[in-house]
């Protein structure tokens, strides 16, 4: 393909050179409008990473796949314009293409039709198909023989089923790129119509088949009037992202409500909280696919919690467990404090209690009879007893140990007691402990002054935060509350989740460090301080508060010192998941090392980045059409001789737009036929009133003595001999020769100021090198003046002038225009530097004519 169109080039180059300039020409075009958009688009991806910016994982790939396409189109478009050179350019960036797409590209699944597992069958090392959650609850029931309840899990293959079946996953994409993470109703918007468009899906009817084929072949410890609680199962919950209280639980459910409360669970993927936690995480929705764990209900008189690690001194051998009275659903949801007792872990002893807190419970959850729960009374006789006695905590101490060193990893354990004394384990994930990176963080305050607001509570993530209080309480429309706030709320509901990157600190009345939201707080590093008892109260809406988490203190106003301090919150978002992977895309997208287009290395095997490959292609573009210049060819065909005022023989190339019809197809044209806007700025300057022509006559000496002396015989008239400008609307290419010396100069001048940009060159002369030399510093100077980048060598000038304006670059060309009609005979009469400094005042002046030969 490439020797065809190798073949094809040539071959128009020699016998139809028009159609060659304007193939390169709209190859030109075409290659600036993909450079501008491509820049756009770094300059949106780079703004994503560098203010580390939440959007969902969907927009980096489509902005991507966009930026990917304008790379391939310069690469393509300069190819057109040269196909001979630069081909190592595509195969460099497949290379960054196929790293970048890698990353992008979510994990192969290989999806089947097995859309159920009872929890007995279900492999251990398939967390792709049933989610870490089921997984490790069937890896302690199989391997450790843990009593969990009978159950079965319905796959993320049916996931990906009901997905495609209903034809959900474009209208899904289209939702997600919508999402701006800082603005609360966009979040909202999204999951309305995502749940809304999941609920109204029907289950597809294989689905429905293998979900009741498994329902009625398990052994059910009730045979009769089933309930079953149906938990999310995603893949990456319960990891390292845990994804606590995202998504749905619903319990209590009946055979003939399986089906809704498994769309249900489905639908939640898409709450506003677990969005905004997904993409705060970094992940994609695909790399997210849902299986749901049905479980057999055990009505529960007490359920809790086990930290394998104490959250306050992870380093210490303790351990801490949370009760409370009934179904743990209060509790893990922050609606409800908790019991606790810890216990000393010391190696070759046997677990013992050392501290034991009592929490008076008033009220529980339990099922309803009408299907899923209610809060009900706590009998008055246990409202002051221990929900968990001691024999009972160290038993479940013995079960926590056993599952630390089987996962190798503290754990989060959710288990349940039923009303003859029976345990069970319903969950168990790593523990979301906060990281300390280096040193041990030396957080002791003294001396200070401010009053203490609020003294007591649970630290459920430690650290310092500062700012105004958002009182929950006060003021209940979270899209008002600002950047940097303190939190102030009855309880730490999950629902919070979707503002957390907002906020500096959370303080609230009841709660636990065992909830949901303290999890997701400590991934977050979120200071938070729970089960304060009247943070409502105590802090009011806009007052300035410091919460300092490990010392259970809230202090009135802004305390430097410890808001200052290394304990203060940070930005984990800079090394969040997120930005890890766009870290590495960015790295082989936006690093820019070829900048000097003079250095030796700026070559195609030079290139390191996509930004190398569109920074390269673009200079080698503008390259080629300032050469276009250079090419001492034969009159090009289609070509028309410009009627001037002024002694000049030149032919114009229009190559779109550059001249106005001419019906007559008349082989002549005058000023009133061009419209291109660079050439007629040029010759305006070239016909300025200062410049005197009579004494001069334009011609080619250079050629013709080269003719003359090789014994040839032509015409003054040639078109040998004359100029040439290649020009389109916005467009020119000027091969311009006066006498012994000759111009080239190549500009873009249109409504995009980052488009536009005059190249110039000037060589030669008829006078000694002294003199040229002389005349070309001259040419220097001005040019300096004017705002040109220069550069010389010798007699030799280039000129640069990039990214103004259009009419900026209208006056520029209109300078360059007097400045070539002034200094067409200067090499003849200039003497010295003093003069040449006195000619560069008086041309910016307003003085063209210099033909006054000094003695």
């Amino acid at each position: 393909m490439h020797l065809t169109n190798l073949f094809k080039h040539w071959t128009y180059q020699v016998f139809s050179p028009g159609t060659v300039l304007r193939g390169k020409y709209e190859a030109f075009k075409s290659l600036l409008n993909a450079d501008k958009k491509a820049h756009e688009l770094m300059a949106e991806l780079e703004e994503i990473y560098h203010h580390n910016t939440k959007v969902d994982f969907k927009v980096i790939e489509n902005k991507y796949e966009v930026f990917a396409k304008c790379v391939g189109s310069i690469i393509e478009d300069l190819g057109k314009m040269s196909p001979s050179r630069y081909l190592d350019l595509k195969d460099y960036f497949k290379k960054f293409d196929f790293y970048i797409k890698f990353i992008l590209a979510p994990p192969a699944v290989t999806v089947s039709r097995l859309f159920t597992l009872p929890l007995n069958e279900i492999p251990f090392d398939n967390g792709l198909m049933t989610g870490n959650k089921a997984q490790n609850l069937a890896m302690a029931g199989q391997q450790l023989h843990f009593p969990i309840p009978r159950g079965f899990v319905i796959t993320t293959h049916a996931f990906y089923h009901f997905i495609e079946s209903n034809k959900l996953r474009k209208f899904i994409d289209d939702i997600l790129v919508t999402i701006d993470v800082n603005a609360i109703v966009t979040i909202d918007s999204a999951a309305a119509q995502l749940t809304e468009k999941i609920m109204c899906s029907p289950v597809p009817p294989d689905i429905e088949e293998s979900i009741f084929q498994t329902l009625g072949a398990i052994n059910w410890d009730k045979e009769h009037d089933i309930r079953l609680a149906l938990r999310s199962s995603a893949v990456a919950e319960d990891s390292q992202s845990s994804f606590a209280g995202q998504y749905r639980t619903v319990l209590n459910v009946g055979k003939d409500g399986v089906l809704n409360a498994y769309k249900a669970v489905l639908a939640s993927k898409y709450s506003a909280s677990a969005l905004f936690y997904r993409i705060s995480y970094g992940l994609s929705d695909i790399e997210t696919p849902m299986a749901v764990l049905a479980l057999e209900m055990v009505d529960a008189e007490a359920s809790g919690i086990i930290y394998t690690r104490d959250l306050e001194n992870t380093h210490a051998s303790r351990m801490q467990i949370h009760s409370v009275w009934g179904l743990g659903e209060s509790l893990v949801g922050g609606e409800q404090s908790s019991d606790t007792i810890s216990i000393s872990l010391q190696k070759d002893q046997a677990p013992r209690i050392i501290k034991k807190q009592t929490r008076i419970q008033t009220t529980q959850t339990g099922f309803s009879k009408n299907r899923g729960t209610e809060i009900v009374p706590v009998p008055e006789k246990k409202q002051t007893r221990h929900s968990l006695e001691d024999q009972d905590a160290l038993k479940l101490a013995v079960w926590g140990m056993k599952l630390e060193n089987f996962f190798k990893v503290a754990q989060d354990i959710e288990w349940c007691r039923d009303g003859h004394g029976r345990f069970y384990l319903l969950q168990s994930r790593p523990l979301k402990k906060e990281e300390i990176h280096g040193k041990i963080r030396d957080c002791h305050f003294k001396d200070v002054t401010h009053p203490v607001l609020i003294s007591g509570g649970e630290m459920a993530c430690s650290g310092i935060g500062a700012g105004k209080v958002f009182n929950a309480e006060q003021e209940s429309n979270l899209e008002k509350i600002p950047q940097g706030a303190v939190l102030v709320a009855r309880n730490a509901s999950p629902d919070y989740v979707k503002i957390i990157d907002k906020l500096n600190a959370v303080v609230t009345d009841i709660g636990s460090k065992a909830g949901h939201f303290s999890s997701v707080a400590r991934e977050f590093g979120v200071p938070t301080l729970v089960n304060t008892g009247n943070a409502t109260i105590d802090l009011f809406h806009g007052k300035e508060v410091t919460v300092y988490a490990d010392e259970k203190m809230v202090y009135d106003g802004i305390v430097p010192a410890m808001v200052e301090s290394p304990c203060a919150r940070k930005n984990l978002m800079a090394t969040s998941p997120f930005m890890r992977k766009l870290k590495y895309i960015m790295s082989f997208i936006s690093p820019l090392r070829l900048i000097d287009p003079q250095d030796p290395c700026f070559v195609a095997h030079g290139v390191r980045s996509l930004h190398d490959i569109v920074r390269f292609a673009h200079e080698m573009a503008m390259r080629e059409m300032f050469l276009l210049g250079e090419k001492r060819l034969r009159k090009i065909g289609g070509s028309k001789k410009l009627i001037l005022e002024i002694p000049m023989l030149l032919y114009i190339m229009d190559v779109g737009g550059g001249l106005r019809q001419n019906p007559d197809k008349k082989k002549t044209v005058e000023m009133a036929d061009l419209t291109s806007i660079p050439m007629k700025a040029v010759l305006k300057g070239l016909q300025h009133p200062g410049i005197h022509w009579s004494e001069f006559t334009h011609f080619n000496w250079a050629e013709y003595d080269k003719i003359a002396m090789n014994g040839g015989i032509i015409s003054a008239d040639s078109a040998m001999l004359a100029s040439y400008a290649i020009i389109s609307c916005d467009y020119l290419n000027l091969n311009l020769k006066f006498g012994y010396h000759f111009v080239i100069l190549d500009a873009i001048c249109s409504e995009q100021a980052e488009n536009n940009y005059i190249q110039f060159r000037f060589s030669g002369g008829g006078d000694d090198m002294a003199k040229r030399v002389l005349r070309a510093d001259f040419i220097k100077r001005v040019l300096d003046r004017l705002g040109f980048i220069v550069s010389t060598r010798s007699d030799l000038i280039d000129a640069e002038l990039k990214g103004e304006a259009k009419s900026i670059l209208l006056q520029k060309l209109d300078m360059t225009g007097r400045l070539l009609g002034a200094t067409r005979l200067m090499d003849m009469y200039l003497k010295d530097s003093e003069m040449v400094s006195g000619y560069v005042e008086d041309f910016l002046n307003g003085r063209y004519h210099f033909a006054t030969v000094e003695d």
